[in-house]
């Protein structure tokens, strides 16, 4: 094969790859709807769309000469054109194995190599054997519709797991899928020239905000020089008479003519420089006009093509939705309402990763198990809805609940005085509201143990933390026993924002202006002091005040103010995920739009700040991120000043490891050593159960199979002990089933940790969460 023809070849497997994975979006989407009982007319419909889009793939596969994918989707065919004629046949292990096949053509796609085609064949045979199992349980008679399993079967574990990135179609609250129109007139362009090309539009900005400066400075100029003209006039007609009479007493006549020309010259000179600035002045304000509307124009129009519908990334929620249920053993439908609605793509990219941990939230925490429904009478089935919908402004709103079990506040406050946040006192007299608002900080979590879905108290403050990145907001509502509701607002497009410029300290910041609740100035005899917290009274309530300059522990600038300044402070509120705080500034400056610049590599993250931004004099000006302000103002309120960093620890922590297998022992050890723990080690629970009634230990780390005693007796003997019953246990093992977790959770683990997802970052977390 030539160089041209390898060419080609690329280029057509690049286009194959785009399709394959529409077509096997449109199968996972069919086959999550087809997996609940709909109505027989949109049975059909569902399953003619799963038959077109195996037979497409098929067609397509043959093209390209992939000969696997087409033996593959000549069986899915076959099957479906039996489903078309005998109805579905509704087995939890048989739509198991159709996404196993589907996941594993999705794993072969992705590490296809179009240069050494035969590499991956031993792992399509092996995908081909468990196409034959599914093939024999399509001969299987459809089960009688009386007939409900209580909860699915678990999926079975791949060989290859499917890829992190893959995004299988969803289709809302009715998923039963359309074939797509073309649309007119486009062309397929890689996402990465987009972003290049939008990036560079918006530097355009720096030049816009420059240029308006300058004409400023050139307007200013003007006023001045017309200052200059009406002075000069002003002498001129003072000094020109005394001249013209002076007749030779004080100069020679010589001189006298001499004089008035030249002021006569000077005053023309000034009046024509006058009017020259005037003509420039005018000009560069019709320029800048002209230069704003096509700067603007521009950046929008790339901007729109930097736009998708927000179903580009819901797509893949129902086949998510659906794992995750089935592996705890739940019934979960996923809702999606208002997914045409357009958002900037990288927005849309950032917001996947929050959108995830909610949903798997409310998989994992929310909603109930099928009997548990049944008892407090509600659907068997649990419900998690997903919208999106325009808010004011370019804003958008999305809402993700469910109607499960809610949130337990007096868990919440629990967990609150357990992080060491505030105490035991102080979280009772806590409203709802605001006992709720702490699920946001890091470190509080309700759940009874830590897993690889949920349980480190880390995932809803990185929630906040990326969505306020974005200059957005999260809030959440709940009702016990009725669901959970969370809201985001975002904006519709990223990097340029309104912000206000603030003084502090001496130097300039800019405040997103979607934080700012309001401005305003405050007398001074208002800012009162109780229990050593500044507040000031704000909507007939009292409200946390602290200075600008103490938070970020720079130095107090005094400026001279002028009589009737001085008897007031500026302030400005800021807001985030329900909480709220003054912060005492300077001068509040303005408010203009900016564009946001991350910092770089070096400081990928730098406290209470969250990028840069170029005014339009080119002077760069950091700009806060609010939500760490909002952490370090309530350590400044409770001091009165700039919290202290805290001590380090000199006394080395020391954990107790129980593992029967001497490889896993020592690699548990050399990792939490190299974190700077002391470590010993024991081979099974009868060897831990000695240890810890001789030696002082701050946590467990044991494996679950061994010898003599296996770690689930062990976790119940120290829980049983009153000594040892507050020891914190985490369960690392390689058994991953449901049962068995339930087991870890109900003995009283705090953590448990699958050997085949093992990662030693997750392992040091979990660690540092518990000690």
């Amino acid at each position: 094969m030539d160089k041209k023809e390898l060419e080609f070849r690329e280029r057509l497997l690049a286009t194959f790859m785009v399709e394959a994975g529409d077509h096997l979006q449109a199968l996972e989407a069919g086959l999550i709807a087809l997996e609940r009982e709909v109505p027989p007319e949109e049975a059909r419909s569902v399953v003619e769309t799963v038959f077109r889009a195996a037979h497409s793939l098929k067609g397509a596969a043959r093209a390209v000469n992939m000969l696997e994918i087409e033996r593959i989707c000549q069986c899915l065919e076959d099957y479906f054109q039996s489903w078309k004629h005998h109805g579905v046949t509704r087995l939890p292990e048989l739509f198991n194995a159709i996404y196993d096949v589907i996941e594993g053509m999705r794993s072969f796609l992705a590490s296809y190599d179009v240069n050494a085609p035969e590499g991956s064949k031993t792992y399509v045979s092996r995908l081909l054997g468990g196409l034959s199992r599914f093939e024999a349980m399509g001969r299987r008679e459809p089960a009688p519709e009386s007939k409900k399993p209580e909860a699915p079967e678990a999926p079975k574990a791949m060989e290859t797991p499917p890829p992190q990135t893959a995004e299988p179609a969803g289709a809302g609250s009715k998923p039963a899928l359309k074939e797509k129109a073309a649309a007119p007139e486009t062309v397929r362009i890689a996402s990465s020239k987009l972003t290049k090309m939008l990036l560079e539009t918006e530097e355009l900005l720096t030049a816009r905000l420059a240029y308006a400066q300058h004409t400023a400075q050139l307007a200013d100029t003007a006023g001045m020089i017309e200052l200059m003209k009406g002075e000069f006039s002003k002498i001129y007609l003072n000094v020109m008479p005394s001249i013209e009479k002076d007749e030779g007493r004080a100069l020679a006549p010589a001189d006298t003519a001499r004089l008035g020309e030249l002021l006569s010259e000077t005053q023309t000179r000034v009046r024509a420089l006058d009017g020259r600035f005037k003509t420039l002045a005018k000009a560069a304000r019709l320029n800048q006009k002209a230069f704003d509307r096509m700067t603007g124009a521009l950046l929008d129009d790339v901007k729109d093509a930097m736009m998708l519908p927000f179903r580009t990334l819901l797509e893949g929620f129902p086949i998510l939705v659906r794992n995750l249920s089935h592996e705890q053993g739940k019934l979960v439908d996923v809702e999606l309402r208002g997914e045409g609605l357009e958002i900037d793509r990288r927005i849309l990219e950032e917001i996947k990763a929050p959108l995830t941990h909610l949903v798997r939230n409310a998989v994992d925490h929310g909603i109930e198990s099928p009997a548990e429904r049944t008892r407090l009478k509600k659907p068997e089935r649990g419900r998690i809805l997903i919208s999106i919908a325009h808010a004011e402004g370019s804003k958008a709103d999305i809402v993700i609940s469910d109607d499960g079990t809610g949130i337990d506040l007096t868990s919440v406050r629990d967990a609150i005085v357990k992080s060491g946040i505030m105490s035991r006192e102080d979280a009772r007299r806590l409203g709802d509201e605001a006992a709720l608002s702490f699920i946001f900080q890091s470190g509080v979590s309700t759940s009874p143990i830590i897993t690889d879905i949920s349980g480190r108290g880390l995932g809803l403050a990185i929630v906040r933390e990326k969505v306020e990145k974005l200059g957005g907001s999260v809030s959440a509502e709940t009702s016990e026993k009725n669901g959970t509701v969370f809201r985001m607002r975002l904006p519709l497009t990223l990097a340029t924002f309104r912000g206000i410029l603030v003084k502090a300290g001496g130097a300039v910041f800019i405040v997103p202006t979607a934080t700012v609740i309001k401005t305003l100035r405050v007398r001074n005899e208002e800012i009162m002091t109780a229990e050593n917290r500044e507040t000031i009274a704000f909507e007939g309530r009292p409200l946390s005040f602290v200075r600008l300059e103490h938070v970020l522990e720079l130095p107090v600038k005094t400026k001279k103010k002028a009589a009737g300044e001085a008897r007031f402070t500026q302030a400005v509120i800021l807001g985030s995920a329900g909480g709220r705080i003054a912060f005492g500034v300077e001068e509040v400056l303005g408010e203009q739009e900016v564009l946001v610049k991350p910092l770089g590599a070096q400081l990928v993250r730098v406290r209470n700040v969250a990028g840069a931004a170029i005014l339009g004099t080119g002077k760069p000006v950091p700009v806060l991120s609010v939500s760490d302000l909002l952490v370090e103002a309530v350590k400044a309120a409770s001091s009165g000043h700039a919290a202290a960093p805290a001590e380090e620890k000199t006394d080395r922590q020391r954990i107790l490891v129980v593992e029967d297998s001497i490889t896993s022992r020592i690699l548990l050890k050399n990792i939490l050593e190299g974190a700077g723990y002391d470590v010993k080690t024991a081979v099974d629970g009868v060897d831990a159960l000695t240890a810890l009634k001789t030696e002082p230990f701050d946590l467990v780390v044991s494996d679950i199979e061994m010898p003599r005693m296996h770690g689930i007796d062990l976790t119940a003997r120290i829980r049983a002990d009153k000594k040892l019953s507050e020891l914190p246990v985490i369960l690392v093992t390689a058994l991953d089933s449901r049962e068995d977790r339930e087991r870890g959770v109900s003995v009283g683990a705090n953590a448990y940790i699958v050997k085949s997802s093992f990662n030693q970052g997750n392992l040091l977390e979990v660690v540092k969460r518990l000690i």
